[in-house]
């Protein structure tokens, strides 16, 4: 699901390849026009503009280095007459011309990637737009540089500069322009994770657009809303927003619209679990899709049924649905190529008329210089051409003829130097090949077992409905992790379980221990109806021992973990850990001569228990074991974690964050929400890391009673 600039994009390159023969063939008339208004030899502000507007169909069509040359020439041309030119009305012009062709530089470098490049002439721009008090021109080189701080990631200095376009529009009375900005002031909110503010932003938008009547373009700040409500988790809101945006554009007749809103609506009742609406939904995206031919729609579609499939378990349809999901991608990556080769052609014939229509000015300029020198010299000319022809000829045929023999001999060298080079490249290209096509199967089928192992993961839905006031950060370090959270409510003791656990290794050879050790977990309260901490630990043990002698093979592998059980019948909490610890915050100190005091601050203290020094797997000596036992009382907060946290490196000398740092951090935040303390957390951890590498995967459980 995405927001709606991407999906605005995903259409507009849709429509383009679509409909490409037909804008293309409009293009070329457009610019073989401009190339014959360049034959005239004057200088002028005419001239100037012709360049720059050829230089941006150029731009337009994707022909980025034939789009460069122009618009250079056109600032070249500028900086020559502002030199020069003492007329103070020409001189504005030219810069005004020199305005825009930066403007156009800075498009291609931004489009190339190449944002300083890009930034260096926007700002080139705008500060001849500053100089002349044009408004106009201001406001869309704050907007360029807000897009490519976007592109960056540089949220900060986006929203400085699309804050700065929107003062300008306002000023101007441009409601559109306003709305537009609001717009893009959301996406970057949106992008932060900031969704209160970006939801300000779109309904701001939105306001404008319906007062100004523009009901066709109300659509998408509709869908966007509903985006946000999504990865909120605030599915009514959503699904409102998603029928609303639905009806708007099976008004206006945007079928393409109509299929995107279907998906959206289908991807929200998949959250809520409501399967036979999701599939009726996303059936109808798909259908819809192959109707108007829309691949892009129709690959989306395969995805989110096979996401469909996957949540109710049908591993066999999700499998079915991510083939043909794959497939159509595939195809749609072959049909870019492939668009791309005609584009190449169509530029081809364009630069190719340009050449043409140049030759035939020179051509018309040696015509007219030969007739005025032949009413003059006429005679003249003519004895001397022949003349020395026929000199020339005599003294050179003989060393032409020897010269022709050898570079004959040299050109057929060459050929075959020129043919093993080609061939060598061929292989090289055919190995590259091989080897992107195998990286992308691998890429795929890790994703795909992402997929798979967050189905053993309990719901956002599933934890909030048994313990309310909780949080989970949870941060892989690849793909799938080794890390995993666990959860297990027992219906007729009315206890919940909750476990933080940390599985050997990570990435894929973690993920695959991870599922073992997360089935035994099942298998220890299910099957055997274990409820003691403790002994759920014994026997989850025992099982993955059980499970890996299976193989024949001595495997060391197998988890640490922190498990917690919240008896609210008995009031009382209980926990076993495995190399991990629990830790707890209370006000006051509870007389419990288990808990080993760490930190206090403002009669907060957070406590300790210790876990049992050895894992869940083979084991020298291996105890049972024990099971610690805390009365459960109303505002204590509990955190279970791994050691992934602790352990990354950063800071400003490149060392590990440790427990220390994290409890003075916990204990700091333990006054605010627990979806303020998770963001703290997660802010902590990217400032501490920097440019460094995640070392390990991470997980942290906070839960207040």
């Amino acid at each position: 699901m995405y927001f709606r600039y991407m999906k605005n994009l995903n259409l507009f390159i849709v429509y383009i390849i679509t409909f490409l023969s037909f804008s293309c063939v409009g293009q070329q008339n457009k610019i073989d026009s401009l190339l014959i208004l360049l034959k005239s030899p004057q200088i002028d502000t005419a001239k100037q503009f012709n360049l720059n507007n050829i230089a941006w169909e150029y731009y337009y069509i994707g022909s980025y280095d034939t789009a460069m040359l122009y618009a250079n020439m056109a600032m070249k041309m500028s900086k020559e007459v502002i030199g020069k030119e003492k007329n103070p009305i020409i001189k504005v012009a030219f810069e005004k011309g020199e305005s825009f062709s930066y403007n156009t530089i800075g498009d291609i470098y931004c489009d190339k990637g190449n944002y300083p490049e890009a930034l260096k002439n926007h700002f080139a721009s705008l500060k001849i737009s500053e100089k002349f008090g044009d408004k106009s021109g201001i406001s869309s080189s704050y907007n360029n540089i807000g897009n490519i701080y976007d592109a960056q990631g540089n949220f900060a200095e986006a929203l400085k500069n699309y804050f700065a376009c929107l003062k300008i529009k306002e000023e101007a009375g441009d409601k559109v322009g306003i709305s537009a900005s609001y717009v893009n002031i959301g996406n970057i909110y949106a992008e932060q994770g900031k969704y209160p503010e970006a939801l300000q932003n779109y309904y701001t938008a939105l306001k404008i657009k319906e007062e100004i009547g523009d009901k066709a373009s109300q659509a998408n700040p509709y869908n966007n809303i509903g985006n946000v409500y999504y990865y909120q988790n605030n599915f009514p809101e959503a699904l409102k927003n998603f029928f609303i945006a639905m009806k708007i554009r099976e008004d206006i007749g945007d079928q393409a619209g109509v299929a995107s809103s279907l998906e959206n609506i289908g991807n929200v009742y998949t959250k809520l679990k409501k399967f036979d609406k999701a599939g009726e939904f996303l059936r109808k995206a798909k259908d819809l899709s192959i109707e108007i031919g829309y691949k892009e729609l129709l690959k989306n579609s395969y995805n989110s049924l096979a996401e469909l499939d996957s949540s109710r378990g049908d591993f066999k349809g999700a499998y079915e649905n991510h083939k043909l999901f794959i497939l159509i991608r595939d195809s749609l990556d072959n049909e870019e190529s492939r668009k791309s080769t005609i584009q190449s052609q169509m530029t081809y014939d364009f630069e190719k008329k340009e050449a043409v229509a140049t030759a035939e000015h020179k051509i018309e300029l040696k015509n007219q210089q030969a007739l005025a020198d032949e009413k003059s010299h006429k005679q003249k000319v003519v004895l001397l051409f022949v003349l020395g022809s026929l000199i020339l000829v005599l003294l050179f045929a003989g060393f032409i003829f020897r010269s022709l023999r050898v570079t004959r001999k040299q050109k057929d060298i060459i050929e075959v130097q020129k043919n093993q080079v080609e061939e060598q490249k061929q292989e090289v290209e055919h190995q590259k090949n091989i080897v992107d096509e195998k990286q992308k199967e691998i890429i795929d089928s890790i994703t795909y077992a992402k997929r798979l192992q967050h189905a053993i993961l309990p719901s956002t839905d599933e934890i909030k409905k048994y313990l309310p006031n909780s949080f989970i950060l949870y941060k892989p370090k690849d793909i799938v992790a080794g890390d995993f959270y666990w959860m297990h409510v027992s219906p007729i003791e009315d206890v919940v379980f909750i476990a933080a656990a940390d599985s050997t290794g990570h990435g894929v050879p973690g993920a695959m221990v991870s599922v073992v050790c997360s089935n035994a977990l099942n298998r220890a309260v299910n099957e055997f109806n274990l409820l003691e901490t403790g002994k759920i630990l014994d026997k989850t043990r025992e099982l993955v021992l059980e499970t890996f002698a299976k193989s024949g093979e001595e495997i060391n592998d197998g988890m640490d973990i922190s498990l917690l059980s919240i008896d609210r019948h008995s009031n009382q909490i209980s926990w076993s850990g495995a190399n991990n610890p629990l830790w707890f915050i209370q006000k006051g100190l509870s007389p419990n001569s288990e808990k080993n005091v760490k930190s206090e601050q403002n009669n907060l203290i957070l406590s300790e228990i210790k876990p049992d020094k050895q894992s869940i797997g083979k084991t020298d000596n291996a105890q049972p074991f024990a099971t610690h036992k805390i009365d459960l009382r109303i505002g204590d907060t509990y955190y279970l974690m791994t050691d992934g946290f602790a352990d990354q490196f950063g800071g400003s000398k490149g060392k590990k964050y440790k427990y220390k740092q994290l409890q003075e951090k916990l204990i700091a935040g333990s006054e605010l929400p627990l979806s303020a303390q998770k963001e703290n957390l997660q802010n902590s951890f990217n400032e501490w890391r920097g440019n460094l590498e995640q070392v390990d995967d991470v997980t942290i459980i906070g839960i207040q009673i």
